[in-house]
């Protein structure tokens, strides 16, 4: 059973979009295709022909999506790094630099609650109605436009990120073969693909 919490289906919905897009894999295909590599070993190891693959696996478009990688001097995703991800649980701010002023420390406690306040609504997220999942989605996307504000004025005042949080991010990016740039864009297809199936709902 697929677990309704927002976090959960944000998440799975990027992972689909970036294999999607990186390995030219569906979740059906991918699906597929683990299906057939496993059959192939058991046909190997009994001397037997390996069996055909399967209709909805597009080995073409796989071929070409690794090659499209090689020339990018890019490394396909892997799925099992992408799940064995650490999850990034350091503070992303230097402590000093929350105290410096009552301001900064007052937003950034207001911009954690409402941000933990929506992620707990969205522990049912599967379970909205279609209006509800883009109500929802408009939501998150003020709340992060917020933190890319808050982000924003603190590089102004110079080196006050976590080196902890820092490395947190750079080995979860690290895990999908992307960028901060890319992830930011793959965030934004994964959301937009969220709101195509909230439509489709209606």
């Amino acid at each position: 059973q697929q677990s309704s919490d927002f976090q959960t289906v944000e998440y799975r919905t990027l992972v689909q979009v970036h294999l999607e897009t990186t390995a030219g894999l569906t979740p059906t295909s991918l699906t597929s295709m683990m299906k057939w590599q496993s059959q192939c070993m058991q046909a190997m190891a009994l001397n037997a022909p390996p069996p055909l693959p399967p209709t909805d696996l597009d080995l073409n478009k796989l071929a070409a999506a690794s090659n499209k990688a090689q020339n990018e001097n890019k490394k396909s995703p892997s799925l099992t790094a992408m799940m064995n991800a650490e999850p990034i649980i350091a503070a992303p701010f230097q402590e000093d630099a929350l105290v410096a002023t009552d301001t900064i420390r007052d937003e950034f406690q207001q911009l954690i609650q409402q941000h933990e306040e929506l992620i707990k609504f969205g522990h049912l997220y599967s379970t909205f109605d279609a209006e509800g999942k883009l109500l929802f989605l408009d939501q998150i996307d003020m709340v992060e436009e917020r933190w890319d504000i808050f982000y924003k004025r603190f590089e102004l005042m110079g080196d006050v990120l976590n080196p902890d949080f820092i490395s947190q991010c750079e080995d979860f990016l690290k895990s999908m073969n992307l960028t901060e740039k890319e992830f930011r864009q793959l965030l934004k297809q994964a959301h937009a693909l969220m709101r195509k199936n909230a439509e489709e709902e209606a």
